[in-house]
């Protein structure tokens, strides 16, 4: 299976690390993370800033506002 690393870059500039995501689904006002065996977690403020699929990551930052 192919599951993706997600790297958030928080307000702050901190990284948060979410791993085994099998689902990413984009709104106007959120982006959902869904794997496997967890519930879906629903991400507010955030956009796409790089989508890598030789290393299956996905890189979302904060939207400045």
């Amino acid at each position: 299976m192919c599951q993706l690393k997600v790297r958030l870059i928080l307000a702050d500039n901190r990284e948060e690390r979410v791993d085994d995501v099998a689902h990413i689904e984009v709104s106007p006002d959120r982006i959902t993370l869904s794997s496997l065996f967890e519930p879906p977690r629903e991400l507010y403020g955030f956009q796409i800033k790089e989508i890598d699929c030789l290393r299956n990551s996905v890189l979302l930052e904060w939207r400045a506002a």
